[in-house]
């Protein structure tokens, strides 16, 4: 038995549908609908000024040392951070 000709063609535009679909989704994902933005800072930067929502773990000194902290803390808005050069 044959289909009717309505039927392939009904087939054919839900399959094109489904493809453009799973590409637009594809391209959303991988593209996180633009919620972040990167910025790199050069190295040679003096100063940075922190912006909102900065959180990550952080280097402090103990007894002379850099220890990573254990915890990931969050920075104020406004602090300013930069290299302390190679004497430290």
């Amino acid at each position: 038995m044959h289909e009717p000709k309505s039927n392939k063609m009904l087939k054919q535009v839900m399959q094109k549908l489904s493809l453009r679909f799973a590409i637009a989704f594809a391209i959303l994902f991988a593209s996180g609908c633009g919620t972040t933005r990167v910025v790199f800072v050069q190295e040679s930067a003096d100063v940075v000024r922190i912006g909102p929502d900065v959180k990550g773990k952080v280097y402090f000194r103990k007894d002379g040392e850099w220890v990573l902290s254990k915890n990931k803390v969050t920075l104020p808005e406004g602090w300013y951070a930069g290299a302390l050069g190679d004497d430290e």
